[in-house]
């Protein structure tokens, strides 16, 4: 069986865990493991599949994600805009591996039904995002393609804070990621594709204190409408965000959203 273990020691910064020393790796046994060490390849998921039912990831037919809570109990699964892991990369051997996705068996319809399979080839050393894309639906039972997303950790400074743009807005247009207000921002990343993320960029004055707000909005990279009110997330200085956009043009069940997570610590 392979062997499966979980990175909880990000970049900068140490991630607690029940061990005293906290760069270890989870396992049933535990392994020192250094960021980047080209033993390994680090991967996160993250479904973004309107629609798709909670799942959970298998690497060369080995469960992946099975993530404790916080009451030290397995996680069920992870269904749309779920991240896996929320903290840090899991942690797998460089090389090519059949990456499935199936509908956890406790659920009531479909248990155990395969909605993904795919192959994926990550690098030694190096860091990903998987996403899934599509729409899941009763005649689509899928929650693929993905999308996967090299995560090339920016320069540390703890005046700065980096931030980076993914565009998996189904039937949406390129967009812009701009600061500020609305109609009155200046654009941060622009043009950013349908299925597709920006490289970082920097906010060199992102405001006072250790985590100031920053104000952000989208627009259509074509016409300059804007597609999102504004968006205020409060963002650590030193940290690397990324910021994506997920939903249905038109849905009112998936409506678009603007949503953030921590890349790098």
């Amino acid at each position: 069986m392979k062997k499966i273990i979980y990175f909880i020691a990000a970049f900068g910064l140490l991630i607690t865990s029940c061990s005293k020393d906290d760069t270890l790796v989870q396992n049933t046994e535990y392994e020192k493991v250094a960021p980047g060490d080209p033993k390994y390849s680090y991967i996160k998921f993250l479904n973004l599949t309107p629609g798709s039912p909670v799942v959970n990831y298998y690497l060369d037919g080995t469960k992946f994600s099975a993530a404790l809570s916080s009451l030290g109990v397995e996680n069920a699964g992870y269904a749309y805009n779920g991240l896996f892991p929320d903290l840090g990369y899991a942690v797998t051997s460089p090389g090519s591996h059949a990456l499935t996705a199936k509908i956890i068996p406790s659920a009531t319809v479909d248990k155990n039904l395969e909605v993904l399979k795919t192959t994926i080839n990550p690098a030694a050393g190096k860091y990903y995002t998987i996403l899934t894309t599509g729409q899941y639906s009763a005649t689509n039972k899928s929650i693929g393609p993905i999308v996967v997303l090299d995560d090339v950790r920016p320069a540390t400074d703890t005046t700065k804070v980096f931030v980076r743009m993914v565009n998996l807005l189904n039937g949406g247009p390129a967009i812009d990621l701009v600061r500020g207000e609305v109609n009155t921002g200046s654009k941060l990343i622009p043009n950013v594709a349908l299925g597709t993320g920006s490289g970082w960029a920097e906010i060199a004055n992102p405001g006072s204190g250790t985590a100031p707000v920053v104000k952000f909005w989208l627009n259509n990279a074509a016409s300059g409408v804007a597609l999102t009110p504004v968006y205020q997330p409060s963002l650590i200085k030193g940290r690397a965000y990324t910021i994506y956009i997920r939903g249905v043009v038109g849905s009112t069940t998936f409506a678009p959203t603007i949503s953030i997570y921590s890349t790098f610590y």
